[in-house]
């Protein structure tokens, strides 16, 4: 069934938003021409183009490398913070110190003693770390993130997270548990290490944090119908944006669950979000 044309050059009729790592950005660090022609169309044509990552703001400032991208809006950090295209910080949740060491002591008695502390947005690259056993993945990320991070005695600190480093066997159970343990406090969020491709991060965030959240509330500040929203992404932690989103997709190259529950689209390396936002203005007249 067709719909009714989403895009008006002078205003914001439509939302859509895609995931970064695994989905708009190619495995080399690049960007097909394709997928940013077809942001920059539904930019001009008055869709609210949204970038949702897990990235800090520094983070993504790296990666970009003084690239621009057209976008208008940044949800941060799995959605502790947004930006707008003009730099402003529209949105930055927080936990307390009492919250960080509530979390860090629950994947304590899980027996998840890898975890770090990061700062409060936007200074979320900043790691702070304790003492412990730590394994490959997180010994990689302090080594890259060794300027920005800082030894700790105590968690009682502020933060936007807290992750836990978690062999993927153990996951499911850890996740399970911590969702029992403190998951009506907090938003706990599941994603696959960018180092290794295989380590899963358990990241715990404020109450109600999550792309998904953040999206929302863009939507709502633009008064866009929830029923004109899209989305794409390639992993655990893009599930609760696409569950939002009306029209979602997953790009091919994400786990076996959620090319079950989405409509699938190409791989990041084959222009999986231009051939989504193709497909979805195809219900539109």
């Amino acid at each position: 069934m067709r719909k009714g044309n989403i895009l008006h050059p002078m205003k914001k009729t439509s939302l859509f938003a895609t995931d970064l790592d695994g989905t708009l950005l190619r495995n080399d660090g690049t960007f097909s021409t394709r997928d940013l022609n077809s942001l920059e169309t539904l930019r001009s044509g008055g869709c609210a183009v949204v970038l949702a990552t897990g990235r800090s703001p520094l983070s993504l400032e790296k990666c970009l490398g003084g690239r621009k991208l057209p976008v208008d809006w940044y949800v941060l950090s799995s959605g502790a913070g947004v930006i707008s295209s003009a730099g402003e910080i529209t949105l930055s949740r927080t936990l307390s110190s009492e919250d960080t060491s509530v979390i860090h002591r629950a994947f304590a008695d899980l027996g998840v003693t890898d975890t770090s502390i990061q700062g409060t947005f936007p200074d979320a690259h900043i790691l702070h770390w304790m003492t412990g056993k730590h394994g490959l993945d997180f010994k990689k990320r302090l080594a890259y993130y060794r300027a920005f991070s800082k030894q700790i005695e105590h968690p009682a600190i502020a933060s936007s997270e807290v992750i836990g480093f978690v062999h993927p066997d153990q996951a499911d159970l850890v996740i399970q548990k911590l969702v029992e343990a403190i998951g009506h406090r907090y938003s706990v969020i599941r994603a696959t290490s960018p180092i290794d491709m295989r380590t899963v991060w358990v990241e715990v965030f404020a109450k109600g944090v999550s792309k998904a959240s953040a999206c929302d509330a863009i939507r709502e500040e633009l008064d866009i119908p929830s029923q004109q929203t899209a989305a794409v992404g390639n992993d655990w932690n893009d599930i609760q944006l696409l569950r939002w989103a009306d029209r979602p997709f997953i790009s091919s190259n994400g786990p076996d669950p959620m090319l079950r529950e989405f409509e699938n689209v190409p791989s990041n390396q084959n222009n999986a979000v231009a051939v989504a936002v193709e497909r979805w203005m195809e219900d539109f007249v």
